[in-house]
């Protein structure tokens, strides 16, 4: 099940210096897990698995009748390094979100994600082909409509709801900070430039939102986005509609919307992007959201680390986060927890954690203290399973020229796995640093052989590992060593 030929023996050049590599250099592992109805749909089949299938040779092909859970012991065997879930819309939504979220994580005997996944769909078979076929995308452009930092991009503009009347600009070696210039408080004609003109390549939304429109006026008036028939509308606040379609390939986070993530029908929101707007990733909530560790962390994330990973390692070392922090609180049936129904508001309170409450409440902890910490164990509960991500989950979609570079990994003359980042100008002085490890391993974590800028590792996962207080310097070469790792899977 491998991507591409292995290379064995010879020289491998990296960071400048030439290594020798006697031993093949690891390669990731690809799955394809796919419902019947997708099989037995000729059209729909040929664009989506067997569009896949092309893309990754050796890729598995894991197919499901009435419940993706049919997968789990293929995939447990296999461990593959990425999955790739293909359903037609009536099979995507909300419900699907829950199951493949819960079942990336069961693959094993440790609570995280075991593959990086995503789901593959479509308005229809063109534009599931779409994002099946989909190139890399190196992230120069972005607009910003979610309070990112704008820096991190070569050029980049914002509209923000609470900013009516100013918009923000960056253009690297252009302006020395983020300028302010005024702009009519109807964001339409702006937002309509930046994706037709500017053809920016990454998007990120806050305010209202749901499964069919995207509501920039959260503080006044002020545009939307809605969609008919797969395509997006411009409607600005006199109710004139525009054709708002662009064929720049991007990525979209829905970061801080409610439902923009959720396909309860063929026409909605995150189809119309993925077909009339060139989405060719997309996160975005399935439910309301209100806590919002999934879509802010995976942009915070993405953005200030930029380079260091793609849109969908963002989207699961965030995730993972999530996962560990739930199991530090140490009640155990908030692990076992899982969605049952949809909700308009969905607050899960488990009596593990009731009972954790009443303890504080009788030890006479302060009051105040013990509603945060309660509501902070109800939204990140509420964020583990809930946000989808469409589209290749091995999509090479990245910001370009970012202030990381990730150098490929080898195995080097020991037989020991080296992962290799590079820091570059802009770097924070202090960051977590994640690594993807290119499948899954088994290996022993007092092993690990780290740069002394990285700090401890927190986490040494079969697949990722995290440095949570790495304090990088620009133009440094950090090494990540693990001797004695062995592949697991097929």
């Amino acid at each position: 099940m491998r991507l591409f030929p292995c290379l064995t023996g010879g020289v491998l050049a990296l960071a400048g210096c030439a290594v020798f590599c006697p031993v093949e250099i690891p390669m990731d592992t690809y799955a394809i897990v796919v419902s019947k109805a997708v099989m037995d749909d000729p059209a729909w089949k040929a664009a989506t698995v067997d569009a896949l299938a092309a893309k990754y040779p050796g890729a598995e092909v894991i197919v499901w009748d009435k419940s993706v859970d049919e997968a789990k012991a293929a995939l447990a065997a296999a461990q593959p390094s990425f999955t790739a879930f293909v359903v037609k819309p009536e099979q995507a939504g909300a419900r699907l979100t829950f199951a493949v979220s819960n079942l990336c994580r069961a693959l094993d005997d440790d609570p995280y994600t075991d593959t990086f996944w995503g789901i593959v769909t479509g308005y229809d078979p063109a534009s599931a082909e779409a994002l099946a076929k989909a190139d890399p995308i190196a992230i120069e452009r972005a607009l910003d409509c979610a309070n990112g930092d704008l820096t991190a991009f070569r050029q980049a503009w914002r509209y923000t709801e609470d900013h009516r009347g100013t918009m923000n600009y960056w253009e690297r070696g252009v302006t020395e900070k983020v300028q302010d210039a005024p702009c009519d408080t109807d964001n339409t004609l702006g937002v309509l430039e930046r994706l037709q003109k500017d053809r920016i390549q990454f998007m990120t939304t806050s305010g209202h939102a749901t499964q069919h429109d995207w509501q920039m006026g959260y503080s006044g008036p002020n545009m939307a986005l809605v969609h008919k028939d797969g395509r997006l509308i411009a409607r600005d606040t006199k109710k004139v509609d525009r054709p708002a379609g662009s064929d720049e390939p991007k990525v979209y986070f829905g970061t801080g919307n409610c439902l923009i993530g959720d396909i309860d029908r063929p026409d909605c929101m995150a189809l119309s992007w993925i077909k009339d707007g060139a989405a060719r990733q997309f996160m975005g909530y399935t439910v309301t959201t209100w806590f919002g560790a999934q879509g802010w962390g995976t942009q915070g994330l993405f953005i200030d680390t930029a380079g260091l990973c793609t849109a969908n390692e963002a989207f699961h070392f965030t995730n993972t986060g999530i996962v560990k922090t739930i199991q530090d609180y140490d009640i155990p049936d908030m692990m076992a927890f899982r969605i049952t129904e949809l909700k308009h508001l969905n607050l899960p309170v488990t009596p593990g954690m009731v009972a954790w409450k009443q303890a504080r409440d009788k030890d006479g902890a302060p009051a105040k203290e013990t509603q945060q910490q309660m509501q902070d164990r109800i939204g990140n509960l509420h964020d583990r399973d809930v946000v989808a991500f469409y589209g290749d989950p091995a999509l090479d979609a990245r910001i370009a020229d970012g202030r990381w570079a990730v150098l490929p990994p080898y195995i080097d003359s020991d037989g020991a796995l080296v992962l290799t980042a590079e820091a570059r100008p802009g770097v924070r002085g202090r960051d977590t640093v994640w690594l993807r490890l290119p499948g899954s391993w088994a290996y022993d974590p007092a092993a690990i052989e780290a740069s002394d800028a990285l700090g401890a590792p927190d986490l040494t996962l079969d697949n990722m590992i995290r440095f949570p207080a790495a304090a990088p310097k620009a133009g440094e070469t950090y090494t990540v060593r693990i001797p004695g790792a062995t592949r697991k899977g097929r």
